[in-house]
């Protein structure tokens, strides 16, 4: 566990695996932040203007940038790491977007966008280019999007319809891998494992790939909703879960 932030609403987070640097957005401050994993590392503010409602977050470790939603205005913007070359990509079609994740082997990012008229879930590349809708159909409230390198699928954890899915890219394939969840809000794959945060619980859900069985939970001892969930891996390979209160 990464630790509480006093005073913040920590919605999104992404780890850097080549440079064990942690970021994340903050709701309550509006800025987005980093820092290192190392022992007594100080945060550091990139960016502090122009955020109104800056929620799912995601870096691209092979690119060295990072994307965010801001579900206010309702766009998705990259900069550089440290916050410089500040970009918008999507400022249309966009209603509620909450979760982004970037796959950096194929250069594509995901993200959902709970419209309750239209829910959907989109892709393009991590230019903005080649925008077009993954999944819109059998979905509420999708809040956690995550990838299973395993499979190469894109996975969500649905707020609405209380089920975790997974679906191809080219939007084949499409599995139910629970059907009934309670309040998930983030989620991340690894090792054969959903784990995902929720909402009713307070805690971290574990759920098997293979079984589609709840493994595990992590119930911290400060009790409050836990927001976004993050792998934080050594060497880029295997790692540990870790999360934001």
């Amino acid at each position: 566990m990464y630790g509480c932030v006093q005073g913040s609403i920590v919605v999104g987070i992404a780890y850097d695996c080549k440079e064990n640097q942690v970021y994340w957005t903050d709701l309550s401050a509006r800025t987005i932040n980093r820092a290192s994993m190392a022992p007594g590392a100080e945060p550091e503010i990139l960016i502090n203007t122009n955020l109104v409602s800056p929620e799912g977050l995601a870096v691209d470790v092979k690119r060295r940038l990072i994307f965010w939603v801001d579900s206010n205005p309702d766009m998705i913007e990259s900069a550089n790491l440290d916050g410089s070359g500040r970009q918008t990509l999507f400022d249309t079609d966009l209603v509620n977007p909450r979760a982004i994740i970037v796959v950096s082997s194929t250069g594509t990012l995901y993200w959902t966008d709970w419209n309750r008229e239209a829910p959907k879930i989109e892709c393009s590349s991590v230019d903005g280019q080649n925008r077009r809708v993954v999944v819109s159909d059998g979905i509420g409230l999708p809040n956690a999007l995550t990838y299973d390198s395993s499979s190469g699928q894109i996975c969500w954890a649905d707020a609405g319809t209380k089920r975790l899915e997974c679906i191809f890219p080219d939007g084949s394939g499409r599995r139910v891998i629970h059907p009934s969840l309670n309040y998930p809000f983030s989620m991340v794959y690894y090792r054969n494992h959903f784990y995902y945060t929720d909402w009713r619980r307070d805690g971290v859900i574990a759920v098997s790939k293979d079984s589609s069985q709840f493994t595990d939970e992590y119930l911290p001892d400060q009790r409050s909703h836990l927001y976004g969930i993050a792998i934080a891996t050594t060497q880029c390979l295997s790692g540990k879960i870790g999360w934001i209160v």
